[in-house]
């Protein structure tokens, strides 16, 4: 994978491209406090199939914030740009987490977009009735103490780092209850293909919220990873890796 930096709103995007050079297009899209080291694990495989476009989001990785206000729809106006910029106009996504979401918010927009992948990723404001309480309490001490490997990769890659503007940053992103925030029931409106996942004790996406998608998205497909909370990619990468194979045949 190599890197590449693209200037949009008053930021730096860091992007990384790799893979097969004539293989489709799979863009991916990390999670919250992450970076595009989230997908390290099955980035060798998929580099196989697909042409991989890894994405920093906004004031992540190595992505500076700028001075827009980081939402969901930013996020994936971010996205848009650096893929109109390469002259990209068919690709899918993988979205982690945060990632998902972004995807989700693509996939209103986006008519060129083939299929979607979308791992442990909120999609309506509903989602957060049990975890509001955490997000509303996050704090740089929170972070401190429990996301030391997220810390430390932010700390060594961020040319602007500020933890504490970081961590507000994603508190008022995740809270976002405007139409900037969660897809909510426009969800209706995606017609690409989706696989949602999520792990059977993932404490962000509870079972009966990813279900809920089927009221809107009829034909989507559904995997509850067993053996796996919220990191699936890093806690049953083959069974992972295996239904994306599925997905894309």
């Amino acid at each position: 994978m190599k890197s590449y930096y693209i200037d949009y709103l008053n930021a730096k995007l860091h992007y990384q491209i790799g893979g097969k050079e004539s293989a489709p297009i799979l863009v991916l899209l990390h999670g919250g406090f992450g970076s595009i080291d989230d997908f390290v694990t099955l980035m060798p495989v998929l580099a196989q199939q697909f042409r991989l476009i890894a994405i920093d989001t906004r004031g992540h990785g190595r992505s500076t914030l700028g001075d827009v206000a980081l939402t969901y729809t930013q996020a994936a106006d971010d996205v848009r740009y650096i893929l109109q910029q390469l002259n990209i106009t068919k690709f899918s996504l993988f979205g982690f987490s945060d990632g998902g979401t972004i995807a989700y918010h693509l996939g209103l927009a986006e008519s060129a977009i083939e299929k979607i992948i979308t791992v442990g990723a909120h999609w309506h404001r509903d989602n957060l009735r049990e975890v509001r309480p955490m997000f509303e309490m996050l704090n740089v001490a929170f972070v401190n103490e429990n996301m030391p490997e997220q810390l430390e990769k932010y700390l060594t890659q961020n040319p602007q780092a500020d933890l504490e503007k970081w961590v507000n940053t994603l508190k008022a992103m995740w809270l976002d209850e405007t139409e900037s925030g969660y897809p909510n029931e426009r969800i209706a409106q995606i017609k690409t293909p989706i696989l949602a996942v999520r792990g059977e004790a993932d404490f962000l996406l509870s079972l009966a919220d990813i279900v809920a998608l089927q009221q809107y998205l009829p034909d989507v497909h559904l995997m509850n990873v067993p053996f796996a909370a919220h990191e699936v990619a890093k806690e049953q990468p083959k069974l992972l890796l295996e239904a994306i194979q599925t997905f894309f045949q």
